[in-house]
């Protein structure tokens, strides 16, 4: 069989030609277009399964063969609807009080539904805040100033933590914080002191008042009058005693509660407890 240009040879011949017939006697031509086709067979296989293996592998990337979706625009992400009432804000704070003295500052309510908003009312927590609201509906997207007043009682040294809450006509009520620090200025102690039995006589007690700011004081009275008055209380310092007389107390029909007043002008006026003696049981 002689080998054409565009025919394959076939392979019992090739095989022939290498086994059957020595090199010497066969011709350059046969030999040379023998030996050619299985080296071409060999390369076009080589050829396709680098083609499939780039199919697979993503050959020819600049990444390295990494996932597809590296190229891919980030999803857009929708941004987080608003509340229908924003009180702003969210933490009012009063700052540095002084005792039984009134704050007041103001808050922002936003509507921010497509309808008219109605704050039916607005209750605190404690009865040393006050808060506001307003009478007539919200527009729809406007905002209102409203007031919030706190009013320390005549406790010091503390820090006050109130929350506010604007209720909402067909809708969820709105909680703020209000908060404020209440300035020490004269300190006592006890907090409280301990009355006597009923039928024992009982040692004075003392109520020691010490400025805390550096300001002297005078104190001015003690109501109900249950202790022994002082001639030291008539001239300022800035360390007073106070001394309970329980015979005065009983007569005074024992309260549980006695208010020292002073003439500091921030704290004007401070309570102690007096606890009562458990009563005997009767046999």
């Amino acid at each position: 069989m002689h080998w054409t240009a565009g025919a394959e040879t076939p392979i019992s011949e090739a095989r022939g030609v290498l086994v059957g017939t020595s090199v010497a006697h066969a011709s350059p031509m046969r030999l040379h277009q023998t030996m050619l086709h299985p080296l071409l067979a060999r390369a076009v296989g080589c050829a396709l399964s680098g083609l499939a293996a780039c199919a697979l592998t993503g050959c020819g990337r600049s990444d390295g063969g990494a996932q597809g979706t590296a190229d891919e625009a980030p999803r857009a992400v929708a941004p987080a609807a608003k509340p229908p009432l924003v009180v702003e804000p969210a933490v009012l704070e009063m700052g540095e009080l002084v005792p039984e003295n009134e704050y007041t500052k103001p808050v922002t309510l936003t509507n921010n539904t497509s309808a008219p908003m109605t704050i039916s009312r607005a209750v605190a927590d404690c009865g040393c805040t006050t808060p506001t609201w307003p009478e007539e509906p919200i527009p729809p997207g406007a905002s209102v100033e409203t007031l919030i007043t706190m009013k320390p009682g005549e406790k010091q040294g503390v820090r006050l933590d109130k929350k506010v809450t604007f209720a909402v006509e067909g809708g969820d009520p709105v909680t703020i914080s209000v908060v404020g620090d209440v300035k020490l200025f004269i300190r006592h102690a006890p907090e409280w002191v301990q009355a006597p039995a009923d039928g024992e006589a009982g040692a004075p007690a003392e109520v020691v008042l010490e400025s805390a700011d550096g300001v002297p004081f005078r104190v001015l009275e003690v109501a109900p009058a249950v202790a022994a008055a002082d001639a030291a209380w008539a001239n300022k310092a800035t360390r007073q005693v106070v001394r309970v007389d329980w015979e005065s107390w009983r007569a005074a029909n024992r309260p549980v509660r006695m208010k020292i007043v002073t003439d500091h002008e921030s704290a004007p006026a401070m309570s102690v407890i007096i606890r009562r003696a458990a009563a005997e049981p009767k046999p």
